[in-house]
């Protein structure tokens, strides 16, 4: 069985395809299954299935990008390819996992790349438990749930979970938000969101988990944690409102 990412190219300018065709050939975990015009040959593709990855350009006639995503249920990883800004906030609360500005380099599309290799591999990661090793000691916090002990700068960190306001997966990293500073770990965001207390802290997007009692503000779309406006991801909707009216 191929371990290439299979993934669909979506853009009505052939020009735009193209490039995105032959960055996609130059890369062996990538297998480029098709290259679409529009949004409803794309959504065809989708509705097969094995589609984990769809490069996405958003103003498109008929069916936009946002539009098709909104109709599928449970989307593919989504990139949006776009030569616009303003779509950026709507893109992140669909959950993409990247936002291109055309023109797009070679250099950012293996960016991205990266990116996508990293969260499909903390996934299977996650769902084999191969992260165990923390509760041996060195990341639960199922024994004190006041804390919360982490890999950080070379060593293992203490924080304390009232001062955490929220995390922020970002590129292979994530930062750590506190009252008065900032923790970076390597330690994937789905590892984490499983040892913090899901009473007191609720993912509400594919970067994001926030602490419930730091939260100041929220509507269907977005939280407000140190004057910070912080989009939820549809895919998270549900059980992120559902936590915030407890």
């Amino acid at each position: 069985m191929s371990n290439k990412i299979r993934c669909i190219i979506v853009d009505d300018e052939p020009l735009a395809r193209n490039v995105l065709v032959k960055y996609g050939e130059q890369i062996d975990q990538l297998e480029v299954v098709a290259s679409c015009s529009n949004a409803l040959e794309a959504f065809e593709h989708i509705q097969k299935g094995q589609i984990q990855l769809v490069f996405l350009d958003i103003k498109m006639p008929k069916l936009n990008g946002l539009e098709l995503i909104e109709s599928i249920k449970n989307p593919p990883l989504i990139v949006f390819t776009t030569a616009y800004r303003d779509f950026a906030v709507k893109a992140f609360e669909l959950d993409a996992i990247d936002y291109l500005l055309k023109p797009i380099s070679l250099t950012r599309f293996l960016k991205t790349i990266s990116k996508v290799n990293k969260y499909l591999q903390g996934q299977q990661m996650d769902l084999n438990g191969m992260e165990s090793e923390t509760t041996r000691g060195e990341g639960t916090a199922a024994s004190n749930q006041e804390f919360l002990y982490i890999k950080a700068d070379r060593k293992v960190v203490k924080l304390d979970l009232a001062c955490v306001h929220y995390l922020e997966s970002l590129n292979d990293k994530v930062i750590i938000h506190l009252g008065d500073r900032e923790v970076t770990t390597t330690q994937r965001i789905s590892y984490l969101a499983e040892k913090l207390p899901k009473l007191y802290f609720v993912r509400i997007h594919r970067s994001y988990i926030v602490s419930l009692s730091h939260i100041t503000a929220y509507n269907n779309i977005m939280v407000e944690v140190k004057g910070r406006e912080l989009p939820i991801g549809r895919n998270y909707r549900s059980q992120a409102l559902e936590a915030l009216r407890r």
